[in-house]
């Protein structure tokens, strides 16, 4: 049994309003070196007028580039950031355990995950505010309903995701449309509970088959995802079949 879908429509919610509960800004990096510091410094900008405490936690997986040094000088001047490494590269997954792990440890009520490459604009992060203030435990944003689209994304790119996002909407009795996308926001709380093990992006669908099987409510928000602007940032994302083919062991599973 799942809770019941909350969804939220209009897009750009203002952040001034009161009793918006505390969060942080959860951002696994990866070789983003040449972009993570317009990335970090953007949502940066957007949390100084949010009324209630945040922050921006970053966990280095391992890069091979100089994003951890990009992040740790960044920190000196940005007061908000908190910045974790892993010695090796352990993948999206073990990058948003330590998240979650973190997250917990500092007290915040909840965590908008987010990617580090800046192709998810700090403007919809307040998207999320009303469900959050509604206390929805595991809010998605949605690039295929409530107006989320994406932009200058290759079509093939688009098919495969969209194939494997509906074939997740018809088989895992999950209020959701769009499983395999990191940008969303989940109760710190509810985020211990979902005893994830996967080391690659099939951590995104083993939460939501774990948010059901714990009967977390759900919510979804739109957004709108672009593509990367910056050279030297490569897409980390798998966009073959045998990912999505991995997707359907929680599609199926009971």
């Amino acid at each position: 049994m799942h809770g019941p879908i909350i969804q939220c429509a209009p897009l750009e919610v203002s952040p001034a309003a009161d009793a918006l509960p505390s969060f942080c800004i959860a951002l696994p990096v990866y070789n983003e070196a040449a972009v993570v510091e317009h990335c970090i410094g953007r949502i940066a900008h957007f949390l100084s007028d949010v009324p209630t405490r945040t922050a921006i936690i970053a966990v280095d997986d391992g890069s091979k580039d100089d994003s951890y040094s990009v992040m740790l000088q960044l920190s000196q001047r940005l007061p908000k950031l908190i910045v974790h490494q892993h010695e090796r590269n352990g993948g999206y997954g073990a990058a948003n355990r330590t998240l979650c792990k973190l997250a917990a440890e500092l007290g915040f009520e909840y965590a908008i995950v987010m990617d580090a490459d800046g192709t998810q604009e700090p403007r919809f992060i307040a998207n999320f505010f009303p469900l959050m203030r509604s206390g929805v435990d595991f809010i998605k944003a949605t690039r295929y309903r409530l107006g989320g689209r994406v932009e200058g994304v290759p079509w093939s790119r688009y098919a495969v995701s969209r194939f494997g996002n509906l074939m997740a909407q018809a088989f895992m009795n999950i209020p959701l449309s769009d499983f395999s996308n990191g940008f969303r926001a989940i109760r710190t709380d509810k985020w211990q509970q979902l005893k994830t093990t996967e080391r690659a992006f099939e951590v995104l669908i083993e939460e939501c088959y774990y948010a059901r099987k714990f009967g977390l409510t759900f919510g979804e928000v739109p957004y709108v995802l672009t593509v990367r602007k910056e050279p030297g940032s490569e897409s980390k994302f798998s966009y073959r079949w045998n990912v999505y083919l991995n997707y359907l062991r929680y599609v199926f599973k009971r």
